[in-house]
């Protein structure tokens, strides 16, 4: 039998689901869906270790993709599994990110923006702060496409580093965001005139984590992605960029983070490609013939 080879994004996975299982287990006393969430954890660990092991033993090329595109994939149970943990571990610290945020603007930026946000612009925002779980997907594809396959690995670890960077910080700083907790200083909810009230109603029911504020990981997630669309794909980059800047705007204009939600992202993403770059310095370089 082939020699079994572990990837760095393989260990990340490993390491991370391990520290939040050992997290869990020494908070089972706080945590009373601790069996579902050890059971995502070790389900979702099976499954890689699966895809490792028929990629390994059958160097095919249906489990050679499935094994590229696996950690993108593991990305939403772990998210999800944190529905069950943040709101019993912390207290929520909306309150302090609404301070700071106060006292960088001298207003609540949600609040103020209302006045200057048309149902239009509400649609457009929607439609691109949507896409962001398409984003990554979208560049990996083209570097597949131009037989980039290095470079799609170490897009989907950066932007795995990226994800977990997040989560971390859902941990640390639990906060459900102004949409919840400046609703009574708002005239009424965010809407638009066209699909606006229904990709949020759909994102809103399918968040099962509502603690996802600080960072900003729509913010961070689409600079990674902009950052190695602007490496690989220039053409791209260009068609990305827009949708990019309009998502980022859309976090904080339908109230779904606050502004010091956005600056930690730029931080989270700087921080992912910076720890990318060190672990896997030689994306760029052309492997030799």
């Amino acid at each position: 039998m082939p020699q079994l080879k572990i990837k760095k994004v393989e260990w990340l996975y490993l390491f991370f689901l391990t520290g939040l299982s050992l997290l869990t287990i020494l908070n089972i006393g706080r945590l009373p869906q601790w069996p579902q969430v050890l059971f995502i954890y070790g389900l979702t660990l099976s499954a890689y270790f699966l895809i490792v092991l028929l990629d390994t033993r059958w160097p095919y090329k249906f489990f050679e993709l499935l094994r590229r595109w696996a950690p993108y994939a593991g990305i939403l149970p772990v998210f999800q599994s944190l529905g069950f943990i943040t709101h019993n571990l912390r207290p929520d610290l909306d309150a302090y990110l609404i301070a700071i945020d106060h006292q960088l603007f001298g207003v609540h930026p949600t609040v103020w923006l209302e006045s200057h946000t048309h149902p239009l612009f509400v649609d457009l925002l929607s439609l691109a702060y949507s896409s962001y779980y398409f984003l990554p997907v979208i560049l990996a594809l083209f570097l597949h496409f131009d037989r980039k396959h290095h470079e799609v690995e170490h897009l989907l670890l950066a932007v795995t580093i990226g994800f977990f960077l997040s989560y971390i910080g859902y941990l640390l700083v639990p906060a459900i965001g102004p949409r919840f907790t400046l609703a009574q200083s708002q005239s009424g909810p965010v809407k638009g005139w066209l699909w606006a009230n229904q990709i949020l109603d759909i994102l809103n029911a399918n968040e099962f984590n509502k603690r996802d504020c600080f960072p900003s990981g729509h913010t961070g997630i689409t600079l990674i992605v902009l950052y190695y669309a602007h490496a690989h794909h220039k053409k791209l980059f260009a068609f990305l960029l827009p949708v990019g800047v309009l998502l980022i705007m859309a976090t904080v204009f339908l109230r779904l983070h606050y502004v010091i939600d956005v600056i930690a992202g730029f931080v989270l993403a700087a921080l992912a490609i910076l720890i990318a770059e060190i672990w896997n310095p030689h994306f760029l370089r052309v492997p030799p013939a």
